[in-house]
């Protein structure tokens, strides 16, 4: 029965001879313990959404032209591969798409699939031509990798459809 009273009024028992009473470290060790698990949940999370780089439906982001579209990487991280896929529409002409230099110091280009059937340059662009499919769309794949940390702005486009994009690259 004193027991159900020291419960009652909230006192602590009495520890042993010898023992020190840390409840208040133990709190604190708790409370940071807590902070650490939700932080990690936040990670974890911001990495499956694509927020810390490649994979993730926030991780690239496609733009839409008159001759097709092309899925280039929103999120990045430095000196990792990545690629850009472009889809191209059924045409009896030649597609070409288009990038300029900053391009080329945000990414290098390790290959390409299909291969260009050519390559040409315009209005300070380097243009990739691609051989025309009147039945059916093309979709080009760039292999990537990225040069520099930051965000960065380039030029892309096809044909002559071309406008600025940016990508963040985290280090």
């Amino acid at each position: 029965m004193p027991s159900d009273k020291r419960r009652r009024t909230g006192t602590q028992p009495a520890l042993p001879e010898g023992v020190e009473d840390h409840g208040s470290f133990q709190r604190r060790f708790w409370i940071a313990q807590r902070v650490a698990w939700i932080a990690f949940a936040l990670i974890l999370g911001a990495c499956l959404l694509g927020l810390l780089g490649r994979g993730g439906v926030f991780s690239s982001k496609t733009v839409g032209f008159s001759g097709g579209s092309i899925e280039l990487p929103a999120i990045s991280r430095w000196n990792a591969p990545d690629e850009m896929r472009v889809s191209l529409s059924a045409s009896d002409e030649d597609r070409a798409v288009f990038v300029d230099a900053r391009f080329f110091e945000v990414f290098s280009i390790d290959g390409v699939d299909p291969p260009q059937k050519a390559t040409t340059r315009k209005g300070g662009r380097i243009g990739y031509i691609f051989g025309a499919d009147p039945t059916a769309s093309v979709t080009v794949v760039f292999r990537l990798q990225t040069q520099q940390p930051g965000r960065q702005r380039f030029f892309i486009g096809i044909d002559d459809d071309v406008i600025e994009q940016s990508t963040l690259i985290l280090p």
